[in-house]
């Protein structure tokens, strides 16, 4: 089983039971103690478990930002899901942002299916998948890499994108619920506050998994967002908020 594969398993199992022995991991995973450890220890790097008594503990709080390793294995049929049904919204000759989440970097493969393609991205790994596109012009805001991540934020990265005017904003969140998207960092937010205040239309991409997950930053009401594309049928509530600001569901 490779790396990633592994780590995936592991964070399946600490969702559920919160809190396991290394030696059950082991045993599940048909790993050796020593492969288990370093993964126990990629995972603590990550903000997303904690070695306590002989095992690991899952870390739940509502303000963490997990590491970039960690987005991307979460919800990865769903993601890719979510970006296929984005693509209805794209057209040749488009100027579109793009933000730097996991979510979003799914869609990159995609593009290459379009010609005259102008994007902006503060998402590093985002910017070096599209670079090798013919078709696709890429602009990488410039600020600071946020430590973990892949992401440029900061002011600098905001008066960047200010500079451009997109015919769509592709962006993510971490959260939902009634009363708009979320976010877990204030400095993700600002920058994709940017692309939406500077875009005729902005699509968010959101899995189920982050129906009713309010977080500490408020990203953006529904108002100002277009369309909210997802995987599963949102809650009434939320459902109905979302229709109620104006902005479509498809899912």
């Amino acid at each position: 089983m490779y790396s990633k594969e592994r780590l995936d398993k592991i964070i399946e199992i600490l969702k559920a039971k919160k809190h396991v022995s290394a030696a059950y991991l082991c045993q599940q995973l048909y790993a050796s103690t020593s492969t288990i450890r370093r993964d126990i220890l990629e995972l603590e790097k990550s903000g997303i478990a904690k070695r306590s008594h002989g095992g690991v503990t899952f870390i739940q709080g509502i303000n963490i930002e997990y590491s970039s390793i960690f987005r991307e294995m979460e919800n990865k049929k769903e993601k890719s899901y979510i970006c296929n049904l984005a693509l209805d919204f794209i057209s040749d000759g488009y100027a579109i942002f793009l933000d730097s989440s996991s979510t979003v970097s799914n869609i990159c493969p995609l593009l290459q299916n379009y010609t005259n393609l102008t994007v902006v991205t503060n998402g590093v790994k985002t910017a070096l998948e599209l670079a090798q596109m013919d078709s696709v012009t890429t602009f990488i805001a410039g600020g600071q890499l946020k430590q973990g991540s892949t992401s440029v934020i900061g002011e600098l990265s905001g008066s960047f994108i200010d500079n451009f005017h997109a015919d769509l904003s592709i962006i993510s969140c971490r959260g939902i619920n009634e009363n708009g998207a979320y976010e877990a960092n204030q400095m993700q937010a600002l920058v994709k506050q940017h692309m939406i205040n500077n875009s005729k239309a902005t699509i968010l991409l959101c899995d189920s998994s982050k129906f009713d997950q309010p977080h500490f930053y408020k990203l953006s009401s529904f108002r100002s967002i277009t369309t909210v594309i997802t995987d599963k049928q949102p809650s009434s509530k939320i459902l109905n908020s979302i229709l109620e600001n104006g902005c479509e569901v498809l899912y």
